[in-house]
């Protein structure tokens, strides 16, 4: 994930950054600044920093990612590993995504996201009962996303496809088009 948001180089921002578990797969020819909520996250994914050379990484801030302090269209990409499902508000978190990012920029997202349809759809129902009982949600499905493409017409999906080797999560890249439709 964080190679795809990374493969043309350029700023990237990561929204949930977290402890910082990602950092280290981003490519060098990219410059990345990563935001979270929590201060704690972000002080451990300090201690990585200060503990091994990650010259690509710019900034670490703590920041609300649905109402970001950066100006418009201030990245190329960005990317967010785990943290869709997280976010109460999936349009206000994509609204200011769309916000921060350049025209032609890309969104990344890699989470625990259920299809719409089909046997892994019905296999989450399933087991959704048992998964909140303990914390959990499986109910994060592509639909969410694909809504908000649908009321942001410069955007489209360019890529949704299952992660091998167990398809357990997905991986969704929407374009903007540098002609805002």
């Amino acid at each position: 994930m964080a190679s795809r948001a990374g493969e043309n180089g350029g700023e990237i921002l990561e929204v949930g950054v977290g402890t910082g578990l990602v950092l280290p797969l981003y490519p060098s020819t990219c410059t990345l600044t990563g935001i979270d909520i929590s201060d704690d996250m972000l002080s451990k994914a300090r201690q990585k920093l200060s503990r091994k050379s990650f010259a690509h990484v710019k900034d670490l801030q703590v920041m609300d990612a649905c109402n970001m302090s950066f100006p418009t269209e201030s990245f190329d990409v960005v990317s967010l590993p785990f943290v869709i499902t997280l976010i109460p508000d999936t349009h206000a978190l994509l609204d200011e995504c769309a916000r921060v990012l350049k025209p032609n920029g890309k969104i990344v997202i890699v989470s625990r996201i259920n299809e719409n349809a089909g046997i892994m759809r019905r296999l989450s129902q399933a087991v959704s009962p048992v998964l909140q009982s303990v914390g959990l949600s499986s109910s994060f499905h592509t639909e969410a996303v694909e809504a908000w493409v649908r009321q942001n017409p410069s955007f489209r999906v360019v890529e949704n496809c299952a992660i091998p080797p167990t398809g357990f999560f997905r991986l969704l890249q929407l374009s903007r088009s540098c002609l805002e439709g």
